[in-house]
């Protein structure tokens, strides 16, 4: 690999707009020849981000929502400049920070391809040599030739990664642009990034599937709320992000356990049975039952309780919802059994959640509320969903 970074952002700061008042009031203090101290405005959407990234190297970039991931790929590829530090790039860039980026909608494939390819540098008959190559990786046929406005998503991923890897583009910039791809489609988009790392290019990818990190990157940056947590080897940049998830759904619902102040409810003993604990260790293929109760101040009318079980990486496994017309005031026993686990060995944890009227598609929820360890060695294939079954008991209050 080599020492002269592709990549070289060095002390970054972004904050989106100008608070209004303070700027008129600054504007008008400078007309009067008053000097008046800086004070704070909006909130950083970035805070102090260094880094580097080599040429054959890939570099994860994971974080939460809203921690500043696509703010960051939008200020390297130049589309937003940052408030504050530096990006310096070295060689041509090819962003796929959207599924649409650079692509126009009334233009065919083929000359969407053509135009890409121009603005890069590349000479008609560059773009001529690599056209067959293009066809032949987005397998679009027919649909190469008509206008991208009549494509699908997966479409659009495949004529815009196609071409992306096929003009020789320095830097590669990814913006989950291939969740919306199908598994044989993605397989090869792998086979194609190695190939990129074989020649020297370079590639910044975000994602939250974590499975994905850590098979493609070499390193990743941790974000949080616009501040950089980690940057280095990719296991340990899991570490980093996976203590995130946990620490987050401490503060939303562990240590004040599920008070869901806006509905004047409370969740309360979370526990698997037989052990009672909130924590239990299972093989492949058994039956798991949770309970938990929930304490409500007031009646609920129009109410949904959902019950997920999801991954480290806060990707729902299991999903199972409940609507209920009116949950009287008081204390209610929930419980569901899940037959035959026949998921993927590994750690899982509880999330629940409850919507009340026009909240029901947000609502309140919980995460990490217990913790479940599937364990075993036999390789579990497809997609299954357990059967459930769902239990409740009510102890209302009596005036």
């Amino acid at each position: 690999m080599s020492s002269t970074p592709l990549i070289d952002v060095q002390g970054v700061w972004k904050r989106y707009g100008l608070p209004l008042l303070p700027t008129l009031k600054r504007g008008i203090n400078r007309v009067r020849g008053v000097e008046t101290q800086e004070s704070g405005g909006l909130p950083w959407a970035l805070q102090d981000i260094s880094f580097q990234a080599f040429p054959g190297e890939t570099l994860g970039i994971v974080g939460r929502n809203g921690s500043g991931k696509s703010t960051l790929l939008k200020v390297l590829a130049g589309v937003t400049p940052p408030t504050q530090g530096s990006v310096h790039m070295r060689g041509s860039l090819f962003p796929m920070i959207e599924l649409n980026a650079g692509i126009h909608m009334e233009l065919t494939g083929r000359e969407n391809i053509q135009m890409l390819g121009a603005v890069l540098g590349l000479t008609h008959s560059q773009i001529q040599q690599q056209m067959p190559a293009i066809e032949a990786f987005c397998e679009l046929g027919e649909w190469l030739d008509r206008p991208v406005r009549m494509y699908s998503s997966g479409m659009m991923v495949r004529l815009g990664f196609g071409t992306g890897v096929h003009v020789n583009a320095d830097v590669l910039l990814m913006d989950e642009v291939m969740a919306v791809g199908d598994v044989n489609f993605f397989n090869k988009c792998l086979g194609y990034l190695e190939n990129l790392r074989e020649r020297g290019k370079c590639t910044l990818f975000v994602s939250h599937n974590l499975h994905r990190m850590r098979r493609m990157c070499d390193r990743v940056l941790v974000l949080d709320k616009g501040v950089p947590l980690f940057v280095g080897p990719t296991e340990e940049g899991m570490m980093v992000y996976e203590e995130v998830i946990r620490r987050d759904g401490d503060a939303a619902g562990r240590g004040n356990l599920g008070q869901f102040d806006h509905i004047h409810a409370k969740l309360t003993h979370p526990h698997f049975l037989p052990s009672g604990s909130d924590k239990i260790e299972i093989e492949v293929g058994e039956d798991v039952t949770f309970r938990f109760d929930m304490n409500f101040a007031h009646a609920l009318h129009d109410t949904s309780l959902h019950v997920a079980l999801e991954s480290v990486d806060a990707v729902d496994v299991v999903f199972d919802q409940r609507i209920f017309d009116e949950l009287p005031a008081g204390t209610h026993q929930f419980g569901l059994t899940w037959q035959d686990m026949r998921l993927k060995p590994g750690k899982y944890r509880i999330r629940i959640g409850i919507g009340v009227g026009k909240m029901q598609g947000k609502g309140f929820r919980v995460s990490d509320v217990a913790q479940l360890h599937i364990k075993g060695s036999s390789v579990v294939r497809g997609v299954y969903l357990p059967e459930t079954h769902f239990t409740h008991h009510t102890e209302t209050e009596t005036p």
